[in-house]
């Protein structure tokens, strides 16, 4: 590698998505938490027991049911109507995405993992440059992604994957917010209309041995999922790099 190639090589390194300077970083996120420390003051004055509940929500939610937050909202023990805590998701997924992209740049700030992330985004690069249309698809993956029901950490996972597929911050902030909204009203709409069928589900997850099967056969989805994506992405890193190659032959 020349001179010229190393200085280039290093400059790369230097470079990574969302590297945002501090004064925008402060505004937003000094400005969400102080939204957020009003919001839960004025609700734990006039609205104290609707506040103590929420507490206790969003982490079940966040890390636990996801967009099934709503089905608590049709058992009549909570303070909430389903579309409100559909309204709570999306508030939740627009938190986390907020709070991971303007604090994305303190990964680099790790040696260990900048190392990992560089190395996850140049092989990104090469990908995109064989395979475009995933970028032009980001948008909609985001979404779909997010719109699942799965738990909160989704929100997490689909700002991580659109920081890898070069998303502008706001298209991503946008898209990650929108699926929240989707998925979270959507499960409200469900939990109104469909209110015995949730009673019949509610009175099956009793039952041990259903919720051992579907422990079972989330991991063996997912463990499926993790397999086949990486494998295509395995295949899509040597193809990228092969046709990289191919023209200084």
């Amino acid at each position: 590698m020349t001179g010229k190639e190393t200085a280039s090589h290093m400059g790369h390194a230097e470079q990574h998505p969302f590297d945002l300077g501090w004064r925008e970083r402060a505004t937003v996120l000094g400005s969400l938490f102080f939204v957020l420390a009003i919001a839960a003051l004025f609700a734990s004055l006039y609205a104290p027991e609707m506040i103590r509940e929420l507490f206790l929500l969003i982490p079940v939610a966040f890390f636990a049911v996801g967009k099934f937050l709503p089905l608590w909202g049709v058992s009549g023990e909570s303070s909430f109507g389903p579309y409100q805590l559909g309204a709570v998701i999306w508030a939740l997924d627009t938190f986390s995405v907020l709070v991971f992209v303007y604090s994305f740049e303190a990964f680099y700030r790790i040696p260990a993992l900048r190392r990992i992330l560089d190395r996850i985004n140049h092989n990104m690069e090469l990908v995109l440059e064989v395979y475009p249309g995933m970028k032009r698809a980001s948008v909609v993956g985001v979404i779909l992604f997010v719109l699942f029901p799965i738990s909160g950490t989704g929100a997490l996972a689909a700002s991580f994957i659109g920081v890898l597929l070069r998303m502008n911050r706001v298209v991503l902030i946008a898209a990650v917010s929108f699926g929240g909204c989707l998925g979270g009203f959507l499960m409200g709409f469900l939990a109104s209309n469909f209110g015995s069928a949730l009673s019949n589900f509610e009175t099956l997850q009793s039952n041990p041995n259903y919720k051992y099967g579907v422990l079972a056969i989330g991991v063996v989805l997912l463990g499926t999922l993790l397999f086949v994506a990486n494998r295509m992405f395995k295949r899509a890193l040597e193809k990228a790099e092969l046709s990289r190659k191919t023209p200084a032959q």
